[in-house]
């Protein structure tokens, strides 16, 4: 990815975190917090260009202040994701009541996230679809979605990293739940079609599926003797 493009995307992550408007000398300071190193010309250049590409709404307040927030009609899914993520906020305040769970619940919480996370990945690729125009939407919405659900993955893998009896019991765990989902999938039982007999193999049928007799019964009419 090109240093330009990695500008964009921390500023656009940075006003998606926020889901607010940032004043410009707000969000230049918060930037070089997080050790994004960037001057306030270079941060007006790629603010211009993420505003130019409809991704950000700039309103001017007055003669000194301006603000920058998402333009969230062109990110539906991800606007999705947030409230998604709230929730998750809600239910899980943080790291130690996740941890708290048991190791089968966190489990099955991780494996919702990844089903969630490939779902909105998957909307984000149709976008495409319909909108051809917008195709940078994705590569900035992938790296929104994967940074927002993360966090439940890492956390697992540490409580798998605690003992190899924990990391047994996540692969046998996975393991099954991925083999329901395949009997489900992709091994329903299909009743096989019933092969044709020799007594009617060749025996014309009506568009219900009956036989067809009556050229049958006509031809035995005509080649009785008379």
């Amino acid at each position: 990815m090109e240093k330009s493009d990695q500008y964009c995307e921390r500023i656009f992550t940075l006003l998606v975190a926020s889901n607010n408007k940032i004043r410009f000398n707000e969000l230049h300071k918060t930037l070089n917090t997080l050790d994004v190193k960037i001057s306030k010309p270079t941060l007006i250049q790629h603010l211009h260009h993420l505003h130019a590409k409809g991704f950000i709404l700039r309103k001017k307040e007055n003669k000194q202040n301006v603000t920058y927030q998402v333009n969230w009609k062109k990110f539906e899914q991800l606007k999705e994701a947030l409230e998604f993520k709230k929730v998750i906020a809600h239910n899980l305040e943080n790291e130690k009541i996740f941890k708290s769970m048991s190791f089968e619940d966190q489990i099955v919480f991780v494996t919702g996230i990844l089903t969630m996370e490939q779902i909105l990945n998957l909307q984000l690729y149709i976008n495409d679809i319909l909108e051809p125009k917008s195709k940078a939407l994705h590569n900035l919405g992938f790296l929104l979605i994967h940074r927002l659900y993360d966090n439940y993955r890492r956390w697992l893998l540490d409580t798998c990293r605690q003992s190899r009896e924990n990391s047994q019991r996540a692969f046998d765990l996975l393991n099954k739940t991925r083999e329901d989902y395949q009997n489900l999938l992709f091994e329903r039982s299909v009743k096989p079609a019933r092969a044709p007999t020799k007594n009617n193999h060749d025996v014309p049928r009506n568009p219900d599926g009956t036989q067809s007799v009556r050229k049958t019964e006509q031809q035995n009419t005509d080649e009785t003797p008379q």
